[in-house]
């Protein structure tokens, strides 16, 4: 038994589709390429002008330090181990605090959405809530928690809720009100209008606060640590900031900055894997 061979003019197209496919990927590899050498460049650039600055002596840095001293400071705290046990706590209050953050705002969110009378009862209760400076109100939160790990994930939390709640909602508003329609004139349940169409559809814009809200989680916890704390990369930005190390704190800001970078690819990452249907992932 033979196949037979598609007609010449359909092959032709074929090939075509795949040399164009194939060209648009290599251009992306070469933009991908130029755009972390022009980064690469850049942070050079910066790097370079600072450290000569300072060897000139246009600045001083006693207030601003200088490249050199901030990468010995880092080789001598991953060396002797000091900065391990300061990152582990931060990374486990900022993990906690956006863990359940975003899990019970994005719960309030859809409860919101899905009861009208709940969601008209709690907006100005929510809305005085979210108007609140919270990191101003970080001491509050370290009397009423503690001067351990509890005081910061609750102020992680306080800022997460309610950047998932809102981004929750909004994506649930902003549904195809033809496609729930649809959905209702053929027949399907609640449970099956929730499952197939208003997480799905609130999906994107869920992650959109998850992305802000794990970067404000760090934030919050840094801020609760840096007033009061026993450990965490927070308290030794306070204790060198205390001392005039100004390496000791531009070193630690940087390993917060590793840190807040990375924990915002994880989560770009993961919402590449789940929205890969859309087509359009980030």
């Amino acid at each position: 038994m033979t196949t037979a061979a598609p007609p010449a003019g359909e092959g032709r197209v074929l090939d075509t589709l795949a040399r164009s496919e194939a060209d648009r990927r290599a251009r992306r590899r070469w933009r991908t390429a130029w755009v972390w050498a022009a980064r690469a460049i850049v942070l050079g650039l910066f790097v370079g002008l600072w450290q000569w600055t300072v060897d000139i002596g246009a600045i001083d840095p006693f207030f601003f330090s200088q490249p050199s001293a901030i990468v010995g400071f880092l080789v001598e705290e991953v060396r002797d181990g000091s900065i391990w046990p300061h990152v582990l706590v931060t990374l486990r209050e900022t993990l906690a605090g956006f863990a359940i953050g975003a899990g019970t705002g994005v719960a309030a969110g859809i409860v919101r959405m899905q009861f009208p009378f709940v969601a008209d009862v709690s907006n100005p209760f929510l809305t005085i809530l979210n108007v609140l400076p919270r990191v101003a109100l970080a001491p509050m939160f370290i009397i009423w928690f503690g001067v351990g790990e509890g005081s910061k994930v609750a102020l992680a939390v306080s800022l997460v809720f309610f950047i998932l709640m809102l981004n929750t909602e909004a994506g649930i508003r902003s549904l195809d009100r033809e496609l729930v329609l649809t959905m209702r004139a053929l027949g399907a349940t609640d449970r099956q209008l929730f499952w197939k169409v208003l997480l799905p559809g609130a999906v994107p814009a869920i992650f959109g606060g998850l992305r802000l809200g794990v970067v404000y989680a760090l934030l919050a916890v840094v801020v609760g640590e840096m007033i009061s704390a026993h450990m965490g990369l927070g308290q030794r930005i306070a204790f060198h900031a205390a001392s005039f190390r100004a390496e000791g704190v531009l070193g630690t800001i940087l390993v917060l900055a590793v840190i807040g970078l990375g924990l915002n690819l994880t989560v770009v990452r993961v919402e590449q894997v789940l929205l890969r249907w859309r087509g359009d992932a980030p």
